[in-house]
């Protein structure tokens, strides 16, 4: 049995007649009707009923057909998969996203992008701090999307967007410290994100407090949500909690809301493929 043997019978399925297929595939028709043969040999069973004025599958052909048309969808996808690499695109692409950006309509972008590039297999980091700016100035990444910058030289970088990083704290805990000013925080444990860099960078810090330090963003928002510290979390991953009053927003001299640029960054020296300056370019028409 060949590949080609399987496509005749389907070009037979698809366009009713013997004739028809001969046509599609550019073969005369003694030589369509000589390769179903074989293959009808091969398995020892009919596979169209021939009595009629078209041929009709039989039982068995109709089983046929539904196992193989897998055969004959891959065989496409490795076409288009050809055809990709003809228009020189990569076979998979980087991009790291600081993990404060996260957000349900990103991801749908992110998917949606995912699903019109099949062939390019888009990995994404979520990452924290420097993290992101590592990983492009190391060419680990194409693109990155991150509020921390420490050298722009050596990138290009387009402002997107802005998020507010709130400090807040679990409501009956607020209660039982009670926190009336910014020294009753000291006592308690603020829950930071630790930076993988030690010379890389930190946010929101309050000065002499007790700190427990944690490398998942998960996990912080859990921690604080369970009322064993205080933290910053993304204002758009607690508005249903500060809603319902289950956090108390902090709004200290040193301690209190503040926004975030958030930027998408790329290194200059690092020439992008087809794929991924098309997700550069969709990224920043995005958040325009």
């Amino acid at each position: 049995m060949t590949f080609d043997q399987i496509l005749v019978f389907h070009k037979i399925v698809e366009l009713g007649s013997f004739k028809s297929a001969a046509a599609e595939l550019n073969k005369t028709q003694p030589a369509i009707s000589f390769s179903i043969k074989k293959l009808e040999e091969e398995m020892g069973v009919e596979l169209f009923d021939r009595s009629l004025y078209r041929p009709t599958m039989t039982s068995h052909g109709r089983a046929f057909y539904e196992r193989s048309s897998a055969i004959i969808l891959s065989m496409k996808d490795l076409e288009n998969l050809s055809k990709s690499f003809l228009q020189k695109e990569e076979p998979e692409i980087a991009f790291s996203l600081d993990g404060i950006c996260l957000n349900p309509k990103l991801l749908k972008f992110v998917k949606s992008f995912s699903d019109r590039h099949p062939f390019t297999k888009l990995n994404l980091c979520i990452d924290t701090l420097s993290e992101t700016e590592r990983r492009v100035f190391s060419k680990e990444c194409e693109i990155g999307m991150t509020h921390f910058i420490k050298e722009p030289q050596f990138l290009d970088v387009i402002p997107v967007d802005k998020v507010t990083m709130v400090p807040v704290m679990n409501k009956d805990l607020f209660k039982e410290k009670k926190v009336k000013d910014q020294s009753d925080l000291l006592l308690i444990d603020q829950i930071v994100i630790g930076d993988k860099n030690p010379q890389g960078a930190s946010f929101g810090l309050l000065e002499g407090g007790k700190r427990w330090r944690l490398l998942d963003n998960n996990f912080k928002r859990e921690i604080i949500f369970a009322g064993l510290g205080w933290g910053h979390l993304p204002l758009h991953n607690i508005e249903k909690e500060l809603k319902e009053k289950k956090l108390v927003i902090l709004e200290f001299e040193d301690i209190h809301p503040r926004d975030l640029q958030v930027n998408l960054i790329r290194h200059k020296k690092q020439q992008l493929g087809p794929i991924a300056k098309t997700l550069w370019d969709e990224l920043i028409a995005f958040h325009q």
